[in-house]
């Protein structure tokens, strides 16, 4: 049979050759049947066995990487875990267990559908994927009621590729004992945990292929290459001789880099870059710092607050950000406040459904409309001060009135901590995400309010494009080096420097090399990215003549289209900076 090339999302860097397993992940076909009144209690009993079983299951992989390299990313199993123990499931339920007779796999696949429904209305990708923590807990709980294998044990004798339509955080850590050497998925996306646990184990992976199941046999030779999110079905020896060539050159250059992660940021004409980490679960922080960031310019604390009945309380989430921040030390830790949707905050809020949750009551907003929940935040955010340099950062913020209504009521938590004689820090930089065009209209005013500023481009490139990139049909017209957005940078940086204050980046444009050398040439000079593309940019800074990419920067925003801006930015790579190119 003839090769075949599909191409999909690059998940976790690298590049691997193989033989495919195949495991069977298909949605679960789930049987509904009606009880008689004797068999509900039973049915009850049946349900909270099932989920016993699959707490046990998960606590034993949890054991297995607590002496790996992996630990700080145990936090996402311990987050399954609470999913499980959490009695909203269980509680909605058995609801529908005693309401409507009906057997305990419905009524669980029928709880996770209302869950769905509220992530479905969800702009926010990073927020709208957490959905699938909900999914893959109740698929293993149905597993376990049906008497099916909740995870697949399969042992390889060989160096393998695991197909499969999707896979788990716990698939991939069962990977631990198992020579698989690359996955490849019919779904998923870069952001997932999924992805997030197979970066964190170095496992090259490909999702959202679509049709991977479809077209790979049990063992077609496979070669995955994670890194440009393509997989060879079926290479010819060329194309074998040639990707073997591109795996070892790829490893040579992680590994220079990883050797290099603590040279300083500095280009070649000795302008100093802050290069720092974003982190969404607590145990990233130690792995951010060990990829030779500075600091954490980006802790995502929604992760707290997602998956559960209530908001945490002031001492647990004090706790986590006291271990982040101490974690980090001396290097400083930018907290942002929650960055959620009403949907998908605490179900006892009992927020009304938003046609439009994009556009409605999330972010700062709901903060604001929350103002106990939000200053419980700020308090623990003001007591973890203590143990080493923070700031704090609002999201969403669409002008100086909101900005300062967030200032007022992180001037409560300040004077209740003071009354209540508990130790927190004082003086603390309070900073603004610039990620609405209504920020960007008005940052030469904010910035007279603000410590810093730090620029959130997935959200300012899809609010000011009106693109969703989650829709398939638009997503081709997100553009990190459109006009528009290169403007929008401009006119943020020079507010910026025009009050005094430091202005950041922390949205995913800063990861690419080639958009670098225009960031660093229109004034940037922090940049904050996910901790595995931390040693890859600050190579890339060490790499750059300032001067050349003002030049460079200031002939693209005279340009008038996307396709304009890159092939200027390309040309210059190829004649100046070929490596730039190789990633």
């Amino acid at each position: 049979m003839s090769r075949v090339r599909l191409r999909g999302i690059g998940a976790s860097p690298g590049i691997a050759i193989g033989p495919a397993v195949i495991v069977e992940r298909e949605e679960i076909q789930v049987p509904r049947y009606q009880l008689e009144p004797a068999h509900i209690r039973p049915e009850i009993e049946r349900l909270y066995e099932g989920i016993n079983t699959s707490i046990e299951q998960l606590e034993s992989l949890r054991n297995q990487i607590q002496t790996s390299d992996i630990d700080d990313h145990g936090m996402i199993l311990d987050a399954h875990l609470l999913i499980l123990k959490d009695d909203m499931v269980a509680e909605e339920a058995v609801s529908a267990i005693k309401k409507d007779r009906i057997n305990a796999e419905w009524a669980v696949k029928r709880t996770v559908r209302k869950v769905k429904e509220a992530f479905s209305r969800i702009d926010d990708a990073y927020l709208r994927e957490r959905s699938a923590d909900v999914v893959f807990v109740t698929n293993r709980l149905l597993r376990n009621l049906m008497g099916f294998r909740a995870d697949f044990s399969e042992r390889f004798r060989d160096p393998s590729i695991v197909i499969s339509h999707e896979l788990s955080p716990a698939d991939t850590v069962h990977m631990l004992n198992q020579p698989a050497v690359a996955f490849c998925t019919d779904v998923g996306t870069r952001t997932s945990h999924t992805a997030i646990m197979a970066k964190a184990l170095g496992i090259p992976a490909v999702v959202g292929l679509e049709v991977v199941t479809q077209r790979v046999a049990e063992g077609d030779l496979l070669i995955v290459d994670g890194t440009r999110g393509q997989v060879i079905l079926r290479p010819d020896a060329d194309e074998l001789a040639e990707y073997e060539e591109k795996r070892r050159v790829y490893e040579e250059r992680e590994q220079r880099r990883l050797d290099q992660r603590h040279l300083p940021a500095k280009t070649k004409d000795n302008v100093d870059v802050l290069v720092m980490g974003n982190i969404e679960l607590p145990g990233e922080a130690a792995l951010a710092m060990d990829h030779g960031a500075a600091g954490i310019g980006l802790y995502r604390t929604e992760f707290l607050f997602i998956d559960r009945a209530v908001p945490p309380d002031e001492d647990e989430q004090y706790g986590v950000y006291r271990a982040v921040v101490e974690t980090v030390a001396p290097g400083t830790v930018t907290l942002r406040t929650f960055d959620l949707g009403g949907d998908k905050f605490a179900s006892r809020l009992e927020m009304p459904r938003e046609l439009n949750p994009a556009l409605g009551l999330r972010a700062v907003r709901l903060g604001l409309k929350e103002p106990r929940i939000f200053k419980t935040q700020l308090k623990a955010m003001l007591r973890a001060g203590v143990h080493g340099k923070i700031r704090i950062m609002f999201p969403m913020i669409s002008g100086v009135g909101e900005f300062r209504q967030a200032c007022s009521i992180l001037r409560e938590a300040v004077n209740e901590l003071r009354r209540d004689r508990i130790p927190f820090a004082e003086d603390i930089p309070v900073g603004s995400m610039i990620e609405l065009p209504s920020a960007v209209m008005t940052a030469r005013h904010l910035a007279e309010e603000a410590d810093f500023f730090s620029i959130g481009t997935n959200d300012l490139i899809q609010y000011s494009l009106a693109i969703d990139r989650g829709n398939e049909h638009v997503a081709y017209m997100y553009h990190p080096l459109h006009p528009a957005i290169l403007t929008a940078i401009s006119t943020v940086v020079d507010a910026g420097a025009r009050a005094g204050i430091k202005v950041s980046m922390c949205g995913a444009m800063a990861e690419e090399p080639l958009n670098l050398l225009i960031l660093l040439g229109l004034g940037l000079r922090d940049i904050s990215v996910a901790p595995s593309a931390v040693p890859s940019i600050k190579e890339a800074v060490r790499e750059i003549d300032i001067e050349p990419a003002k030049r460079l920067a200031a002939e693209a925003v005279e340009l008038t289209t996307v396709n304009e801006i890159e092939k200027l930015v390309n040309e210059f790579a190829a004649a100046k900076l070929p490596t730039f190119l190789e990633d």
